[in-house]
């Protein structure tokens, strides 16, 4: 068996957790079992009815990393993970869901390339209930990660981040605005304006999916001619052009040094068409950034009605 590593930095685990008692053992094993130790373990529960608390008590009482939270009044999924991360101690954080389940080396491979970067994201292996059933890997190996990608497309959950405790007050900058903006986006993009990150392309987390979940509801069932043509009528959607709205005034003080990027942020915080109208033109003059591996005109076409897409698609998640 591997000796386990001494850490030469505090690692906190970030879990929030609500009704998971049927994988969270799983989980909390191979948290508590890595090659390289973490820290502790912050689970903070959101009002469960099931066993869950009782589960992580018996952690509890067998291994002092374990720090049990519960709220008093339930959070909801997004602002119940950005109050966590505030409780973590360590220098680092990884961020868990409770059903999924961590390779033992995980934080091992990824101290080994954290040194500066403001956050590491993996790869992931798809699986619904055994591990050795893969459905393949979540990511491409040639992902893009520039900021204008990161602000229009986001697609990174937060299972796959790892990130330095110095973002945390940009990040909760855009959180005091918005308590249930979507904490993984707003992740990436705190780190993005607080120094370089990183894609390491490692399969370090067995991510379960669940068929009902939001992750699995994409756009990809449209066809080019339909997608565009839906992404037009969503600008008729009065509630999802308002929250897109807040969503972008909570991000109007970061510091971004991409112009696109910057720029975009302040047309969409408008709300009014011409600003939605400006945006897809900067995304159109910018496609490279966005979809740089289609034929040009695919990526003139795409690019252009990307802040349409975005109505449509990310107003079910980055406010919720």
């Amino acid at each position: 068996m591997k000796e386990a590593l001494t850490p030469q930095v505090k690692v906190s685990v970030v879990m929030c957790t609500y009704n998971g008692e049927k994988y969270l053992r799983e989980q909390i094993e191979s948290i508590l079992n890595q090659t390289c130790p973490v820290y502790e373990l912050i689970i903070q529960d959101d009002r469960s009815t099931d066993r869950t608390v009782e589960i992580v008590r018996e952690y509890q009482q067998k291994d002092s990393r374990v720090k049990l939270f519960v709220n008093e009044q339930s959070l909801g999924f997004n602002y119940n993970f950005s109050t966590a991360f505030t409780r973590a101690t360590g220098e680092y954080i990884a961020s868990t869901d409770q059903d999924d389940i961590w390779r033992t080396d995980k934080i091992e491979v990824l101290m080994k390339h954290v040194e500066g970067y403001s956050l590491l994201f993996h790869n992931s292996q798809l699986f619904t209930t055994d591990i050795t059933h893969s459905l393949g890997m979540k990511n491409a190996s040639n992902v893009l990660y520039n900021p204008l990608f990161l602000l229009m497309k986001p697609y990174v959950p937060g299972h796959e981040c790892f990130f330095s405790r110095t973002i945390l007050p940009r990040f909760m900058e855009a959180v005091e605005k918005e308590h249930r903006i979507s904490y993984d986006s707003l992740l990436m993009l705190a780190a993005v304006t607080c120094g370089p990150i990183r894609f390491i392309n490692e399969a370090l987390v067995y991510w379960r999916r669940h068929p009902q979940a939001t992750s699995y509801l994409s756009s990809s069932h449209y066809s080019l001619l339909k997608g565009l043509v839906s992404a037009v009528q969503t600008l008729s959607n009065k509630d999802k052009r308002k929250i897109t709205q807040r969503y972008f005034m909570a991000l109007s003080d970061y510091p971004f040094t991409d112009y696109a990027a910057a720029k975009i942020i302040r047309c969409m915080k408008k709300g009014n068409l011409w600003g939605i109208l400006q945006s897809c033109m900067l995304c159109c003059h910018n496609r490279k950034q966005l979809y740089p591996y289609h034929n040009p005109l695919q990526s003139c076409i795409k690019s252009f009605f990307t802040p349409l897409y975005f109505i449509r698609d990310c107003s079910q998640f980055i406010i919720c």
